[in-house]
């Protein structure tokens, strides 16, 4: 199934928006990417955000309550990017090709964050603080997903006895790992993006081969 495609996009006063409305709001929120990928959001100010995207205070004011709703929509739209990797999980996986397809996995996983990091981080950090609108989202598009996850690694080893909880584990680590390469705190001369994938094939296929 995957991730749901949001609905009728509609103004903070209920009305659908039409094309360009869609184009200002997409305008907002890609200018407040921009402006995160070497700040924190905490400094993110309204009247910051609207002269950068050369709209008014008032104009922000249409399309979303505050930064924090600017932020979620950012988050709900990187989500969307996550139909890859059930596309992945969906195909037939066996003895002969599981190499091949771990490795599809995980670089589709990898290639989510290089994309979204801002966005991932926002999440990551909202919900692991309590905010329960970015944890609730955090779990409903997730569990799907580890869903799927824990049924194909029960599929190809019914040896273990958690599967779900492993899947739970694995995605955990991979998201910190993930996280951390792309904040650099890895060390961007000793961890290459390859190196941790591969590494990451390589746990998982020892724990899945038969």
């Amino acid at each position: 199934m995957g991730v749901a495609t949001p609905a009728q996009l509609v103004n903070q006063y209920g009305q659908k928006m039409g094309r360009k409305g869609q184009l200002t709001r997409q305008r907002i929120m890609s200018i407040a990417l921009k402006m995160l990928g070497n700040s924190s959001y905490k400094d993110l100010t309204v009247s910051d955000l609207a002269a950068k995207a050369k709209v008014s205070n008032a104009t922000f004011y249409v399309y979303f309550k505050d930064i924090e709703d600017v932020l979620f929509a950012c988050v709900e739209a990187a989500s969307l990017d996550m139909n890859a990797m059930f596309d992945i999980l969906n195909e037939t996986w066996t003895s002969e090709n599981l190499k091949s397809q771990l490795e599809k996995f995980v670089d589709s996983f990898n290639t989510l964050w290089e994309k979204h990091r801002v966005e991932l981080r926002i999440r990551n950090i909202e919900a692991d603080q309590g905010n329960a609108r970015f944890l609730n989202f955090r779990q409903l598009s997730t569990i799907e997903l580890l869903n799927r996850f824990g049924e194909k690694l029960a599929e190809l080893n019914p040896r273990l006895e958690n599967p779900e909880y492993i899947s739970m584990v694995i995605y955990t680590a991979m998201e910190r790992l993930a996280a951390l390469n792309q904040m650099g705190i890895l060390g961007s001369n000793s961890i290459s993006r390859r190196g941790l994938d591969d590494a990451i094939v390589e746990l998982l296929y020892m724990a899945l081969k038969k």
